[in-house]
């Protein structure tokens, strides 16, 4: 089997990353964009020891469940490894990939919402090109309209996409409900923002890293908390989603003495719970999300949280009802694991982007238990999603 060759193959099983699975002379072949019980013409990418990687050249017997995508770039880009099917097969397939690892049965994932939900997006810029960078590669991919994207930050797009390029490096967007924030870099002193300013209402633009235009934060409200973010600053990229997840630790929270919130970013979930505990402390080691995060203490009239700057592993050991820990992709390091270890906290609630590392982690933290799962589907579309476990302590 070699790069570039084609075959005809039956899909016979699909993986929680969106990808059919075939198989020619017992040799596993992932088919890009492919669903169960399709007979396709595919032509080999990438070849391993154990599998090869494969795209559709030509679909002969469709799946009742394809959907039309809608999106000229979709192939390239890669970002989106659910544009090809119906949303009750992607949160199937996602459940299906939790459940194996967990060995348990959920059957329901939550989401508000399918399309248009990304609140930030990152652009590259190479050789006069602006767009994202093609999944694995530094090969740069232009597109009209993304449909992940809010759709200011698409006009946004489009905008420094006919525009004078030069020596710029990557442009940052990122929109709150009612505010937009530009961040532009380059090797570059100044840049001409009269037409950019005159044609969309921003409200705050930097360039490498120097305020030069508006505020140096924008606002986002939920449930009538306000919360400030600064162009570094964490804040989750779907605002809809973003109240089912905050709901759900809520539900699970309790009520109590103290709250110890690990990775607190901008502090959201600390203020979010801030109600129920009599003293929150937020430990994040990024310096804006803490700037942030002490603007939105003052800004919400909040006097029961203290927000400290540094790693997550340094946290004192302390009688803590609850701790939420909201980690990166990576989740979280040995130091971290064994300090929580050490806690006498009742429950952890453990706030997870990557389920694979969240597993790895739960099986570390051995004197508890996991109760309960939720899934959420902050990433549609995407191979991605959120999901909320709630660890009680286990007897002494």
């Amino acid at each position: 089997m070699k790069i570039g060759n084609k075959y005809i193959v039956n899909i016979i099983d699909n993986d929680s990353n969106g990808n059919g699975i075939a198989r020619i002379d017992n040799f596993v072949i992932f088919v890009s964009y492919a669903l169960k019980d399709e007979e396709l013409e595919i032509e080999i990418t990438s070849v391993n020891k154990r599998f090869a990687n494969a795209k559709i050249t030509k679909i002969i017997k469709k799946s009742k469940y394809r959907c039309n995508i809608n999106c000229n770039s979709y192939d390239k880009c890669g970002g989106c490894a659910f544009l090809h099917t119906k949303k009750n097969i992607e949160n199937e397939l996602k459940l299906q990939g939790i459940n194996k690892l967990f060995n348990i049965n959920i059957d329901k994932i939550l989401s508000n919402n399918e399309y248009n939900y990304r609140n930030k997006a990152t652009f590259h810029i190479k050789n006069n090109l602006i767009g994202y960078y093609s999944e694995k590669t530094n090969d740069i991919v232009e597109f009209d309209n993304c449909l992940l994207l809010d759709d200011r930050i698409n006009k946004i797009y489009n905008y420094f996409k006919t525009s004078n390029l030069n020596n710029l490096d990557e442009i940052i967007v990122r929109v709150t409900t009612k505010e937009i924030m530009i961040i532009i870099k380059g090797n570059i002193k100044e840049y001409d923002i009269n037409d950019l300013t005159s044609k969309y209402e921003i409200n705050s633009i930097y360039l490498n890293d120097k305020l030069i235009y508006g505020n140096a934060y924008i606002i986002e409200e939920l449930n009538d908390i306000k919360y400030t973010i600064y162009p570094n600053a964490f804040f989750q990229v779907n605002y809809d989603n973003m109240k089912l997840l905050y709901d759900k630790v809520l539900e699970y929270a309790d009520i109590g003495n103290k709250l110890l919130d690990l990775y607190c970013g901008t502090g959201t979930i600390g203020i979010y719970l801030s109600k129920n505990f009599n003293k929150v402390i937020g430990i994040e080691i990024n310096k804006e999300a803490i700037l942030n995060a002490n603007i939105n203490k003052k800004l919400n009239n909040i006097n029961n949280i203290e927000f400290k700057c540094g790693d997550a592993s340094t946290f004192k050991i302390d009688d803590y009802d609850v701790i939420v820990v909201d980690p990166p992709r990576s989740g979280l390091n040995k130091k971290t694991i064994d300090l929580l270890k050490q806690t006498n906290s009742k429950k952890i609630i453990y706030i997870s982007c990557n389920y694979k590392t969240l597993k790895r982690d739960i099986d570390l933290l051995n004197n508890y238990k996991l109760s309960k799962l939720e899934i959420i589907n902050m990433f549609n579309k995407t191979k991605h999603c959120e999901v909320v476990a709630i660890l009680e302590r286990k007897n002494k």
